[in-house]
């Protein structure tokens, strides 16, 4: 009889509980008043059942069951989805009315974890369309006469700056979508206006010659639902290596030393009073600013060095002419962070700063 490994399945089992996500479908919605049977739904991602789901609807005093048992106890709200047993719930707004204007949560329990998501609700006439996206290159690829040299990486951002709700982003080579070699997507919101903006890396190939990477901003106050911007991508005949010139105008008159090192997080991200949802994701970015040339990143949990889910380091000048350099990192919350630090510690010339965050979780 072939021996079972308790050890194996147990890992299994943590595997497969840190792998599961709950997705919300849309991600957010721009409706108008008066608008009929607009649907919100969240369903775990492989059809996982869930044990129950509460949801809390803008304008409705106390959250309440999403049930396909149970009537919605809130007249022109019923249960929409697949089912509990299909690991999906939701309602449908009959109507949409004023204060229907806000955050719709759902509360998923799938054995004996709980996940929560949202989706923003935002009635016509506050939604407001982003400026149009840009992709920019880091400033320490050499990307003069936009060309690129083969096999050296190019690195980019997208950014959509002042939308509310904030855009989708979603990239292409050609019309391919890209799905791999992405940083996690993060957004700064200040009275209601969301910036959006997502890291990407890749090494120059061949066949990259003549093709266009491009990234889409999808928001529903834009004309078509989305707008595009592209960047094209040509090799460069020589592959001499000119990014000692990049690095030598960056250092000519000697280092300057960035403001102190500062660490953010990410406005999608659900928190409660400071405190993360374990199992849910984190995405926290660490940026020093104002220097020559640019800082490179350290990131620590108390003392261990983290190694998984960091974006490629980006950097871009300041209005001064210095350098600003940005990291995100993204990783699930785990039940044994409660209490520990994250550290981003920025290396520069002038010497070594960090800040740190104290990390808090609640089941």
């Amino acid at each position: 009889m072939k021996k079972i490994n308790v050890v194996s399945l147990l890992h299994i089992a943590i595997a497969a509980c840190s792998a599961l996500k709950v997705i919300t479908n849309p991600e957010s919605v721009i409706v108008s008043e008066g608008q009929r049977n607009v649907n919100l739904n969240c369903k775990t991602s492989g059809g996982e059942p869930i044990d129950f789901c509460i949801v809390k609807v803008p304008g409705v005093r106390a959250p309440f069951a999403s049930s396909d048992r149970l009537p919605a106890p809130v007249q022109g709200i019923t249960f929409y989805g697949e089912g509990w047993s299909k690991g999906s719930c939701g309602v449908t707004l009959a109507s949409i009315s004023p204060e229907h204007d806000g955050t719709f949560e759902c509360t998923l329990s799938v054995s004996g974890q709980s996940y929560k998501r949202t989706i923003d609700i935002v009635i016509q006439g506050e939604a407001v369309a982003p400026e149009p996206p840009v992709i920019e290159v880091s400033h320490n690829v050499n990307s003069r006469n936009g060309e690129f040299d083969y096999g050296k990486p190019l690195i980019v951002r997208c950014i959509s700056r002042n939308g509310w709700p904030g855009a989708k982003l979603d990239w292409y080579l050609d019309d391919t979508p890209i799905t791999s070699d992405l940083g996690a997507a993060f957004s700064e919101t200040k009275d209601r206006r969301t910036t959006v903006q997502q890291f990407f890396r890749k090494p120059v190939a061949v066949n990259d010659n003549r093709k266009r990477l491009k990234c889409r901003a999808e928001h529903g106050s834009y004309p078509k639902g989305f707008l595009d911007t592209e960047l094209p991508i040509k090799l460069r005949r020589s592959n001499g290596d000119n990014n000692n010139e990049i690095l030598d105008g960056d250092q000519r008159n000697g280092p300057i030393k960035p403001l102190p090192v500062q660490m953010s997080i990410s406005s999608d991200i659900q928190t409660s009073n400071g405190a993360f949802k374990i199992g849910s994701e984190m995405v926290v970015k660490c940026v020093s600013s104002d220097g020559k040339p640019a800082a490179t990143f350290l990131w620590f949990l108390d003392d261990q060095l983290i190694y998984e889910g960091l974006s490629t380091p980006y950097s871009s000048k300041s209005s001064s002419g210095n350098v600003n350099a940005q990291q995100i990192l993204q990783r699930v919350v785990l039940e044994s962070d409660h209490g520990k630090s994250l550290i981003c510690k920025a290396r520069h010339p002038s010497g070594l700063t960090e800040t740190r965050l104290k990390i808090l979780t609640f089941r």
